[in-house]
């Protein structure tokens, strides 16, 4: 482990060779860390998503870090947020259109790159956030039970990736603009008008994607009517 200052924003972070999971790392050191922290690892060997989903997290081919710090009390669309965040990085630093796949997800063409995890805990009285991020770059195998995973296909500087993510993510909280994060995060949105399916109560539905409501909800429309997601998986039907 070694720890260096983030220029771009006053935070410190602190750089394993392996970890568990970053975001695991925060929850479980919380009491003796200062927020806001990052933490990044070259690779994890328990790497998680959403819905107790693994994240394929092998050494070297990707990027994988969390950002632990106190939300703004009015920042409710962290994930989305963090998603354009995430976006705007890779397109500013690599020139790469990534799209957002409602709610976590970024995919470049029909494979996911990166994807993001959002928890919220009680550290020491403290309502603490964090957000894990794992994009990968050049990983080539994946495991078997993540059939739609990718890579952006290219090597590129790490840590000017993480630390502009970060610095606009903190400006996004300290500065948070609902208007603008969901303008952002609607134009980025690739799966607006294709047929999803998913899951509610145990029932299987079918639907197209409207759009998202302004609580970040993903609105779709169903052979019974409009539905609207505030949260779960969807699926992308190809036609």
């Amino acid at each position: 482990m070694y720890n260096y200052s983030l220029e771009v924003v006053n935070i410190n972070k602190l750089h394993f060779d392996s970890l568990t999971s970053t975001s695991d790392y925060i929850r479980e050191n919380a009491h003796s860390l200062e927020s806001p922290v990052l933490v990044v690892a070259d690779m994890q060997t328990a790497g998680r998503g959403r819905h107790g989903k693994s994240f394929h997290s092998p050494y070297g081919t990707g990027i994988y870090f969390s950002i632990g710090f106190e939300a703004n009390d009015d920042f409710d669309l962290i994930t989305p947020g963090a998603a354009v965040c995430l976006q705007q990085s890779i397109s500013q630093l690599t020139g790469i259109e990534t799209g957002i796949k409602w709610v976590n997800d970024l995919y470049l063409g029909s494979k996911k790159v990166a994807g993001i995890l959002t928890e919220r805990f009680v550290s020491e009285g403290k309502v603490l956030t964090v957000v894990g991020m794992g994009i990968n770059l050049t990983t080539r195998e994946f495991p078997p039970d993540a059939p739609v995973a990718g890579s952006l296909g290219i090597e590129t500087d790490k840590d000017a990736l993480i630390d502009l993510t970060v610095s606009l993510l903190l400006k996004m909280n300290d500065c948070f603009d609902r208007e603008r994060v969901l303008k952002q995060y609607r134009e980025k949105m690739f799966i607006i008008g294709k047929d999803i399916g998913f899951c509610r109560n145990g029932i299987d539905y079918t639907g197209t994607v409207l759009g998202v409501n302004d609580e970040g909800n993903l609105i779709v429309n169903t052979p019974g009517g409009e539905m609207t997601l505030s949260s779960g998986e969807i699926s992308i039907k190809m036609r």
